[in-house]
């Protein structure tokens, strides 16, 4: 493995609840869809950042840092994905902003996009738009409910499509009505 195949980043964890259910769970399933291995390091301890178990048994609160190194050969994309999320509280709102809310979900889409290599466009009811434009993605009048079409093309676009795809899927991790899809309500 070259040196360039490995990239490291501190993760400042910054939820009130700190390393909890959800924010370990998002970043485990995001660290699951890239081949490089993701390491978690806290207090000396070294852990998996696949594995949602191991990342629990880390105990992290908030105010602590952690030291994430993934090593492979999407490295670069795994932290750039993985330090967003920390940076944006692991897409878990304690309460909704109301001036933010209605953009969180194009700004997501933009800034995971643009960890990518790959040409990333969005289609929804036969509009267009560059992925990492957020926007132009405003201008598609995209919503957490909206079900858009990813086209990807480039080097790393295996990987691409499977983030963003977790990423509509879960409704851009918008917390509220407005994230429940109509085809999934029971």
């Amino acid at each position: 493995m070259k040196p360039s195949d490995e990239h490291s980043a501190e993760l400042a964890i910054k939820n009130p609840m700190g390393f909890h259910v959800r924010p370990v769970q998002r970043f485990a399933e995001l660290a699951r869809l890239f081949q490089s291995d993701v390491e978690v390091k806290l207090r000396g301890r070294n852990v998996s950042g696949k594995s949602i178990m191991s990342l629990m048994t880390l105990g992290a609160r908030r105010g602590d840092t952690l030291l994430v190194t993934a090593r492979g050969v999407d490295a670069r994309q795994c932290i750039g994905v993985l330090t967003f999320l920390a940076g944006n509280r692991f897409f878990v709102e304690d309460s909704l902003d109301g001036g933010g809310e209605p953009g969180r979900h194009m700004e997501r889409l933009a800034h995971m996009a643009s960890c990518f290599n790959s040409k990333i466009t969005v289609s929804l009811d036969e509009r267009q738009a560059d992925a990492k434009q957020p926007d132009a993605l405003r201008a598609l009048g995209l919503e957490p409910t909206s079900v858009p079409e990813l086209r990807i093309e480039g080097d790393d676009a295996e990987q691409a499509r499977a983030v963003l795809g977790q990423l509509c899927q879960h409704c851009y991790f918008v917390e509220d009505a407005m994230g429940k899809r109509k085809d999934r309500a029971s």
